[in-house]
C-alpha cells in the first residue's frame, strides 16, 4: 500500500508549528490542527498508509505529540510500531492515548483486535519503574517516560456505569490499588479502557 498524502503536508512537516498526529483516527479528528493518519480514505484522512509497517514517512524527531484512541490494539507488531512512535517523537514529545484492558468484554468481540493491554504492557517499553512490578526492558532499546497510566470503568447501561464510576475513583487513587485490582478483581469487575501518557 502506497503512502498517500491528500495535502501535500509531508512536504511541508517541518514548516508547521507544533506538530500533532492523530492515528487512526477514523472518520472524525478529535484535534483541528492534527495530521490524521489512517489505512482507509476518508474525507478527514490527511495521509492514508498502512500503519502496520510503521511511519517511515516521517523524519526522526519530527512530530511534537502523538494521540491515538482505540487503535494500538488492531496493530500486528505493537514492538516496532512503539520503536516508531519513539524514533519520530522529539525529545520530551508525548503519546497520548487510550486502548481496551484486556478484561473489557467487549474486547474479544472485534475481530480486528490483535494485542492485548494490561496495566504493565506500556512498562515493557520504558527503563523506569512506574508500578511495583518489574517487568523486563530488555526487550527493546525504547526508553519512554510513564506519566500517567488510568484505568477506566464504563458500561453502556446506565445503571451499572453509575455504579462503577466510585470504584473507578478507588482503583485509581494510588498505583498499589490499581496493581491490586488487576490481579485479584479484573474478572470480577472488568475494567474498560486504559488511558495513558507517555514521554520521549
Amino acid at each position: 500500500m502506497a503512502v498517500i498524502d491528500r495535502n501535500n503536508i509531508l512536504k511541508t512537516l517541518q514548516d508547521r508549528g507544533k506538530v500533532i498526529l492523530e492515528l487512526g483516527c477514523g472518520p472524525h479528528k478529535r484535534y483541528k490542527d492534527s495530521i490524521a493518519v489512517d489505512m482507509v480514505d476518508m474525507p478527514h484522512v490527511d495521509i492514508v498508509a498502512d500503519l502496520n509497517k510503521g511511519l517511515s514517512f516521517l523524519p526522526d524527531g519530527s512530530v511534537d505529540e502523538i494521540y491515538s484512541y482505540h487503535f494500538l490494539e488492531h496493530l500486528t507488531d505493537l514492538g516496532l510500531f512503539m520503536r516508531e512512535i519513539y524514533r519520530v517523537l522529539k525529545v520530551g514529545g508525548k503519546k497520548i492515548g487510550s486502548v481496551p484492558h484486556f478484561s473489557n468484554p467487549y474486547f474479544y468481540s472485534d475481530y480486528t483486535h490483535r494485542t492485548h493491554f494490561g496495566l504493565y504492557t506500556l512498562s515493557y517499553f520504558s527503563k523506569g519503574e512506574y508500578f511495583s512490578r518489574k517487568v523486563p526492558a530488555f526487550y527493546n532499546d525504547v526508553d519512554f517516560k510513564i506519566n500517567k497510566i488510568k484505568l477506566t470503568f464504563y458500561s453502556p447501561f446506565k445503571m451499572r456505569r453509575r455504579l462503577k464510576k466510585p470504584f473507578q475513583y478507588i482503583v485509581n487513587s494510588s498505583r498499589f490499588f490499581q496493581e491490586f485490582y488487576e490481579e485479584n478483581l479484573c474478572h470480577i469487575v472488568p475494567a474498560s479502557e486504559i488511558r495513558f501518557e507517555i514521554e520521549k
